[in-house]
């Protein structure tokens, strides 16, 4: 099963490529069908297998040798190998964790958006409302559905400390609202006063983050962004790669801590309050 959601990954993989080569041009994801950008010329079936086809072209168009970016092989890379860790992960904890299974797979569909916006603000350093803010709706939605049958961070935080008897569901729904709005107001907050430093799409980003993760694990999120950001760019600066006036996109740097926050975030705040 491993391996068969793995394949279901790549194939997800190489429409979420899709997305990052066609949302930023404001294209269609439907038409024209799949082509080469250089000779326009429409794909087979055969060179629309993921990861394979693109192992089995060198990276190349097969009619006017024109590159592949690398970039599409590892984005179906990347979403093969977290759809089969995923479903590992689901097989070990959703039989002791209620409501584990539905966990996994929203986290699935908000794997896919955190990829594509990833490599979208690597690429055009942009996060585009057109996936975020869907993205954002989509979470709103299925906070409640999710507070409902899969409450996370009920027994953690303000919620609990100050109305330790609401029922659990509630309490979950309360955190993970509280999550989205501190997130976002930390980043609005930063974006109002160094607008240079910080885009829209960022506070955007963070609003739907915050949702994701809940309160007090959005906070986590938050500040783990800021410590990866501020380490990468001391390097890149060290290493002389960017000056110190050179833009560097901040989503990815978000969407890794939030991410990790999503699937070990129980863990580590168990962790840190058992100390």
């Amino acid at each position: 099963m491993a391996v068969i959601m793995a394949l279901v990954g790549a194939i997800v993989g190489s429409f979420v490529n899709v997305v990052i080569d066609r949302v930023p041009a404001r294209q269609s994801l439907l038409r024209p069908g799949s082509h080469c950008p250089s000779c326009q010329r429409a794909l087979r079936p055969v060179e629309l297998v993921p990861v394979f086809s693109y192992v089995a072209l060198r990276g190349r168009c097969r009619t006017c040798d024109a590159p592949i970016p690398r970039r599409v092989l590892l984005v179906e890379v990347a979403t093969a190998v977290l759809f089969a860790a995923l479903w590992i992960g689901n097989d070990r904890v959703a039989p002791a964790v209620p409501g584990g299974t539905l966990w996994t797979a929203a986290i699935a569909v908000y794997g896919c958006v955190m990829i594509a916006l990833f490599v979208i603000d690597l690429e055009h350093r942009r996060v585009p409302n057109a996936i975020v803010l869907p993205a954002m709706g989509l979470a709103l939605v299925m906070t409640p559905v999710l507070a409902w049958l899969a409450p996370r961070y009920a027994h953690y935080g303000v919620v609990a400390w100050v109305a330790p008897a609401l029922p659990l569901p509630l309490a979950a729904l309360i955190g993970q609202l509280v999550g989205g709005v501190a997130a976002f107001g930390i980043f609005w907050l930063i974006w109002r006063i160094a607008p240079q430093g910080m885009g829209a799409g960022d506070v955007k980003l963070a609003g739907f983050v915050g949702l994701l993760t809940g309160f007090p694990c959005a906070l986590a999120a938050v500040f783990g962004s800021f410590i990866l950001g501020g380490v990468v760019a001391a390097v890149l600066l060290l290493s002389g790669r960017v000056g110190r006036k050179t833009a560097i996109p901040f989503a990815p740097f978000l969407i890794v801590a939030a991410f990790a926050v999503m699937v070990f975030g129980d863990v580590l705040l168990a962790w840190y309050l058992r100390r």
